[in-house]
């Protein structure tokens, strides 16, 4: 559903304009509701539609409680959750405290992934991007579900 780079503009209010192409689909199938959470593993925050959402939230919620990293992942992955609506004009109102966490500051990036999107700022993602590149794949074993792929 989301690909590709986007480049916005992080409003006043804090509030980002979602690029019209994607506004239609997002209305029709998540009727506009949609939830705001951090990334786990860098500075950027994740997009998700509502009913993208709800079944990775209970693939969440499933894992067990008294496991020390599945409660980490419970309280930063869920705890952070924030369920957010597009409005009449295509835009998105992203809490401070997450604002916060991603450094976002005027330009944005919307970075689709597929079933979400990466919100970075957009001088953190391209400090990111160019230290990816550098890395390419990075050290170690390659995970089996890479071997099979043919791009």
């Amino acid at each position: 559903m989301f690909r590709g780079v986007n480049q916005v503009n992080l409003d006043s209010k804090g509030r980002i304009a979602i690029p019209t192409r994607y506004r239609e689909e997002l209305r029709s199938d998540a009727d506009s509701h949609m939830v705001v959470t951090v990334n786990i593993t860098d500075r950027c925050l994740w997009l998700y539609t509502l009913p993208e959402w709800e079944r990775i939230e209970s693939d969440v919620t499933a894992l067990p409680s008294f496991d020390k990293r599945a409660a980490k992942l419970k309280r930063f992955f869920i705890g952070q959750a924030t369920d957010v609506d597009l409005d009449a004009s295509g835009r998105l109102l992203l809490p401070p405290p997450l604002r916060e966490f991603a450094q976002l500051k005027k330009h944005i990036v919307l970075a689709g992934q597929g079933n979400k999107f990466e919100i970075w700022d957009e001088e953190n993602w391209t400090a990111q991007r160019d230290a990816w590149m550098e890395d390419g794949l990075g050290d170690g074993p390659m995970l089996v579900e890479l071997e099979s792929l043919s791009l």
